[in-house]
């Protein structure tokens, strides 16, 4: 919490949002056992920094997002950030199981913002066209 300037709750959070396969709004207040005040509270800290982007996705169940690509995926399996292919394997549609306990993952995910390599969106880069007329 003190490394990214939040609050325990919206820390917590967000190191749901970075390990976990599966962080719906719904799985967070079950794992969590917050009560609703509480868990908007902290989606609200966290939603105010550049750490996640808050947008709506299809079949997602959350509104707080890594800022990076999104793997659209079949049922069983619910979509994900590509960022998380890195700490477990993504297959198909199958139903995303993390390989570690989720102390190990959420230490893992950890070791990789820490490592420098966070969630983010790549740059594109792409060569600039010619301006002249269509002929």
């Amino acid at each position: 919490a003190d490394a990214l300037a939040l609050g325990a709750d919206a820390a917590a959070l967000y190191l749901m949002l970075l390990a976990l396969p599966d962080p719906t709004d719904r799985n967070c207040v079950r794992w969590t056992e917050w009560k609703p005040a509480r868990i908007k509270k902290a989606r609200a800290e966290l939603a105010a920094t550049d750490l996640v982007v808050e947008a709506k996705r299809s079949r997602a169940g959350r509104t707080l997002f890594l800022p990076c690509g999104w793997l659209e995926r079949g049922a069983p399996g619910l979509p994900l950030e590509t960022w998380k292919e890195g700490l477990y394997p993504v297959a198909g549609s199958a139903r995303t199981l993390p390989h570690l306990p989720v102390p190990a993952l959420y230490a893992a995910a950890w070791a990789r913002v820490r490592g420098g390599d966070a969630p983010a969106f790549e740059e594109l880069n792409t060569r600039a066209t010619r301006k002249g007329r269509r002929r």
